[in-house]
């Protein structure tokens, strides 16, 4: 006999009455045995009596759990585990602790023998909706919640249910993390939806399904823990089941590919279905059937990988049609700063502000199937030039105008860019590997708005970012020379620099020497740039400094020099941004 909390006496029946139950209240004890023809052991229960009738009731038990589904969940008991604190923490509460007991033949719920196994039929287990985290995101993403819903900006941190529509713009791209800790890489011009995201109570189990209409997707997918557990990715012509991998995910108009790098993947379409094991892939044609399994290619060689004159490299493969290039500044990829595809074995790569980044590239056959990847890490640390002519805001009648910017030190080239929007969307155009600091435009620009920047090219071939682009004008022929302050000297020359975060100051220093060891100008400003009249002829080497709110002063940034001549000169020194330029030296 036992007590449970909130419960009555009860002893374990052979013939309940009620057999939906596994135990009966005292009094319900119906043995057609006569327990007082039996001999009895001092606490006056048959020891025959005692035997027979667990027998019995271990048979009555695994009889009402037959009609239960065979799909389980199985849970190793602890010490101190109970079947009612069992059931309180993973099963609905429609089902009753005794449900549980009676599935698992438990004769005593007061004893759970650690290291036990307890069995949970999935159908009984506790369901909710879950959410999507976004790790990371770079560029435009937008997220819709439904059909009829307004789309809205992705930012990193949001969380995303069920429904959700994501689509990234061209080079942009995201990293979702799901509820069981398996992330999704969405990489530009992508467009995905979350069909499915629920966990299972306690039970680390999630069933997550989403739906990649278009585009590519980069998947790394726990191992699962149970048998409802979930990962499947559609396309427009098939459907991937996986159960713990890494792999790839690709939909475009001729159809889906998918590459296997760890684990397994169960592929189905148009009526079949193969399983994809690690090193292998398959594509989709217009019956949507996977095609028969093909072997990744080889990966490049790591070392091979670099970044060299604007542009990321590496070593052909046998067999490659053509490759995927990508640069990141994690470790992880959880964004892609970088994301092409080229025909040749080397890639060119937009102006990346300095640090650390980190290079991935892999081949891809004629099939479309991506191949193995190499990786590596690279450092970019060049500062861009400061820009001098045409100087912001000025206009000339001149219609080949001459650029001029500073030198960065020895061995550096230079890359230009002329433009007739502020997003230099419509380049007009595009020099690269320029010897010198200045650059005469080769055809007439005009009357009307330009922008142009500049970039530096180290010896090492790494490449720094633009600085912001400088706007210009071109004046019909008898239009004004120059528009120059009215109260500045030909001899006048001023020096512009990127405008830091509220509250800082600048210190600003020109010296005849490089080394900065005899100053002709020391100032600190509260504005971005100086105006230095009646300055001689020469080389003049300037630098800049920032000086935080609360005084502290951060390094100055590297030398850049002008020749100044007997003519007027501008000097235009916009960066990629001041605190970037400064922090970073």
């Amino acid at each position: 006999m036992g007590h449970l909390p909130g419960g009555p006496p009860f002893v374990f029946s052979m013939n309940c009455p009620d057999f939906s139950r596994t135990i009966c209240p005292l009094g319900e004890w119906t043995s057609g045995l006569d327990r007082n023809s039996i001999a009895t052991d001092d606490a006056g229960v048959s020891r025959f009596g005692r035997k027979f009738a667990k027998l019995a009731m271990l048979a009555l038990l695994a009889l009402a759990s037959f009609a239960v589904s065979a799909q389980e969940w199985r849970y190793r008991v602890r010490p101190g585990d109970t079947v009612w604190d069992l059931s309180a923490k993973y099963v609905r509460s429609d089902i009753p602790w005794q449900k549980l007991q009676a599935h698992n033949a438990v004769p005593d719920p007061y004893r759970l023998p650690p290291g036990s196994l307890m069995r949970f039929p999935v159908a009984w287990l506790k369901q909710q909706p879950a959410k999507a985290q976004v790790l990371a995101v770079e560029g435009s993403v937008q997220a819709q919640a439904g059909r009829a819903a307004k789309s809205i900006a992705v930012a990193e941190g949001m969380r995303l249910g069920i429904g959700t529509r994501l689509r990234t713009a061209k080079g942009a791209s995201l990293t979702l993390q799901f509820v069981d800790g398996s992330r999704l890489l969405l990489q530009g011009d992508s467009e995905l939806v979350l069909d499915k995201l629920t966990a299972y109570g306690a039970t680390g189990m999630a069933d997550t399904r989403v739906r990649l209409a278009r585009g590519r997707i980069s998947n790394a997918v726990k191992r699962m823990r149970g048998p409802a557990s979930r990962f499947i990715v559609e396309t427009p012509s098939t459907m991937s089941s996986v159960r713990g991998t890494e792999f790839r995910i690709g939909s475009d108009e001729q159809g889906s590919q998918a590459e296997v790098l760890e684990g397994s993947v169960a592929v189905s379409g148009g009526g079949r279905q193969l399983v994809l094991k690690p090193g292998q892939g398959t594509a989709s044609g217009a019956d949507n059937r996977p095609a028969a399994v093909s072997l990744l290619l080889p990966a490049p060689e790591s070392a091979s990988l670099k970044l060299q004159a604007g542009r990321l490299v590496w070593a052909p493969v046998a067999g490659a049609q053509r490759y995927r290039g990508q640069v990141s500044a994690s470790a992880d990829f959880l964004t892609l700063a970088v994301d092409e595809i080229s025909d040749a074995p080397s890639i060119a790569l937009p102006p990346l502000a300095n640090g650390d980044y980190h290079l991935r590239v892999r081949a891809i056959d004629g099939h479309g199937i991506e191949g193995f990847d190499a990786t590596a890490a690279a450092r970019i640390s060049v500062q861009p030039p400061f820009a001098i002519a045409p100087a912001q805001g000025e206009t000339s009648r001149v219609d080949r105008p001459r650029f001029r910017w500073a030198s960065t030190g020895e061995g550096v080239r230079y890359r230009v860019q002329l433009a007739s929007d502020p997003g230099f969307a419509t380049l007009l155009f595009d020099q690269e590997g320029l010897q010198k600091t200045e650059l005469r435009a080769a055809q007439p620009l005009a009357p009307g708005e330009y922008y142009w920047r500049v970039a530096a090219v180290d010896a090492a071939g790494q490449t720094s970012a633009f600085n912001d682009g400088v706007r210009f004008g071109v004046a019909p022929a008898d239009g004004p020379a120059l528009e120059r302050d009215a109260n500045a000297d030909k001899n006048t020359l001023t020096v512009r620099w990127p405008e830091g975060g509220p509250g800082q100051r600048y210190r600003f220093q020109l010296s005849r020497k490089a080394d900065f060891s005899r100053l002709e100008v020391d100032r600190e400003l509260d504005t971005n740039q100086i105006s230095l009249p009646d300055l001689r002829s020469g080389t003049w080497y300037a630098r800049t400094q920032v000086i935080d709110s609360d005084g502290y002063a951060e390094p100055f940034g590297p030398a850049q020099s002008v020749k100044l001549g007997c003519r007027p000169c501008t000097i235009a020194a916009i960066g990629g941004g001041a605190v970037l330029l400064l922090l970073a030296l």
